[in-house]
């Protein structure tokens, strides 16, 4: 194939060459052998040197670059110190995927210019998962309250062979309903009505969704990220925030702390606010053991029984229950840092493109934006779903809309 044919393909077909290989990392053996999984990481990076090669540039620069370079650079320690490669290479798959599609999104000519077109990807993403994931979700006794609603899915639910546990839902959805939100409540957006109306009923359908996971770190990142989108859509309710939690404080006052913990940490297998205390306790105590190079990434549930003894079986929680610590004991504190890096990044980036939002679209997909990133470090607080799981992707998606965007606010 000569030159002139290839520089096309490679400008253009990164995105969806990604994405055919992210089916293959985030179905493990399905497509092929786990034993190519190393081969089908590596062909995430073909379109580096073929780049290079072409175009003799490598990828577009931004202020998350050399984070992420490092996180790329310290994962062989991390693959390394770990004591089942099999499961640690499943779980880079899912980094990694993540990763690439970052990549992608910022080296797309069409999304360097129309940063939005990212958003439009994960609003129809949530969308199509919203109205079918609740036919693949493993049901669990529930903790809150009970409807006939679920007795109704249980009966539809779809053998395809792969499961959505309801918090790993809840936590996909609570990082892109505030983008729904925020276009909702922005309705000069767009002049065409019908469009206001699918982001209203967007909105309602993953807030129903939600509310039907029972998912408590859902609701926390929920009424978090809300509550930062109406200020930034109407500062003048900042002045309701203090009323806000001098009531909740209040409502813990009266409830006394211990009941109100329960609430919102008590899991049958966790034991409770005292189980879930405990693994945090022993995960720091992991994190300080293996401070440099964690404990091999993917493999808590395998190490932490073994070195660190729980009083509450940890086999269906694969991770720290909470999404910091959880990156930590994966990537040790070097991958911590530079993951923080990362975020702090994306702060200062969003608080600009905010700040310089000409069209009423823009601002609306700023606000969306930081509430999508309030409520994955709020639900981070409680649980790790968008680190390890099949979605993990999600935040590197947002990640790269909030770079194009504030790139483009930079160059003009």
């Amino acid at each position: 194939m000569h030159l002139p044919t290839l520089r096309p393909l490679i400008r253009w077909g990164e995105p969806f060459w990604i994405v055919l290989l992210g089916a293959i990392l985030t179905l493990p053996g399905r497509f092929v052998p786990l034993a190519w999984h190393p081969y089908v990481l590596a062909a995430l990076f073909l379109f580096w040197p073929l780049r290079w090669w072409l175009q003799g540039a490598g990828t577009r620069a931004t202020p998350l670059n050399w984070s992420i370079y490092f996180i790329l650079l310290w994962l062989p320690v991390n693959l390394w110190a770990s004591a089942d490669r099999a499961t640690s290479w499943q779980a880079a798959g899912y980094l990694l995927f993540g990763i690439g599609l970052f990549f992608a999104c910022i080296n797309w000519p069409v999304m360097q210019v129309e940063p939005q077109y990212i958003v439009w990807g994960l609003l129809l993403f949530s969308g199509v998962l919203a109205i079918f994931a609740p036919f693949l979700v493993v049901l669990k006794p529930f903790r809150l309250f009970h409807l006939p609603l679920y007795d109704y899915i249980q009966s539809l639910t779809l053998n395809i062979g792969e499961t959505i546990h309801l918090n790993v839902l809840a936590g996909a959805l609570v990082l892109i309903l505030p983008l729904w939100a925020a276009l909702t409540l922005q309705p000069k957006w767009t002049e065409r009505r019908w469009l206001r109306w699918v982001s209203a009923s967007g909105a309602l359908l993953l807030l129903i969704v939600i509310a039907i996971t029972q998912s408590r770190g859902g609701y926390l990142a929920v009424a978090a990220s809300m509550m930062m989108v109406l200020v930034l859509r109407w500062p003048r309710l900042l002045w309701a925030i203090p009323v806000i939690l001098l009531a909740i404080a209040g409502t813990i006052w009266w409830m006394g702390p211990q009941p109100f913990l329960e609430l919102f940490s008590s899991d049958g297998s966790l034991g409770g606010w005292d189980g879930r205390v405990e693994i945090w306790t022993q995960s720091l105590n992991a994190l300080y053991d293996f401070v440099f190079t964690g404990l091999g990434i993917g493999t808590f549930t395998l190490v932490i029984p073994l070195l660190y003894p729980l009083r509450v079986n940890i086999e269906g929680y694969p991770h720290a229950h909470n999404l910091l610590l959880q990156i930590g004991l994966d990537l040790g504190l070097p991958g911590l840092i530079a993951y923080i890096s990362i975020l702090l990044n994306l702060g200062v980036m969003l608080f600009v493109s905010w700040r310089r939002a000409a069209s009423a679209l823009d601002r609306a997909l700023a606000v969306g934006a930081i509430g999508g990133l309030v409520a994955m470090l709020i639900h981070g607080t409680l649980d790790a779903v968008t680190w390890g799981t099949k979605f993990a992707f999600l935040p590197w998606v947002l990640f790269a809309f909030v770079t194009n965007h504030y790139l483009k606010f930079r160059r003009a």
